[in-house]
């Protein structure tokens, strides 16, 4: 999983989620970002991000990390070739099991649910992950294209 902001700095820069908390007593006081994060694989097609929370500059302390499919429970477990229980994890937002968390991880990810009601958001997710796939596939055809670009086998050592 690569960082949007990356690959497209400018927008990323414009639309990442941020949130401002005060006086909850579950998640510290302050600003939160959602740092979103994208398979690179040009031909897979997992239609998620990867959502990091993090706390604002200069610290930018992972409180959370959260994965979200948007598609259909029947879609990741297509995707999944029946894999009920895995697709069950792809699908909707949960905790990224590979990825840190910390003692506040459910709180923000209950946080993160409540954001993604937001349908524009949404679709802004999906418009980011839709240029970061087209961007992965012509990286990928561009390294394929380029001369030389399979390396000759390695040389063993005697």
């Amino acid at each position: 999983m690569i960082a949007f902001y990356t690959r497209f700095p400018e927008l990323a820069a414009r639309e990442t989620r941020t949130i401002t908390l005060h006086g909850r007593p579950d998640i510290p006081d302050g600003e939160y970002g959602l740092v979103e994060f994208y398979c690179d694989e040009p031909d897979c097609d997992c239609r998620r991000v990867i959502l990091r929370v993090v706390s604002a500059p200069p610290k930018m302390h992972n409180y959370a990390t959260i994965n979200y499919g948007w598609e259909s429970l029947e879609f990741y477990a297509g995707w999944m070739h029946g894999d009920a229980e895995t697709a069950a994890g792809m699908q909707g937002a949960s905790l990224e099991i590979f990825g840190p968390q910390s003692q506040y991880s459910m709180a923000f990810l209950e946080l993160v649910k409540w954001a993604l009601q937001d349908e524009a958001y949404v679709r802004r997710l999906q418009e980011h992950y839709r240029l970061f796939k087209e961007e992965s596939a012509a990286r990928a055809e561009r390294r394929r294209t380029r001369p030389g670009w399979r390396r000759a086998p390695a040389k063993r050592r005697r």
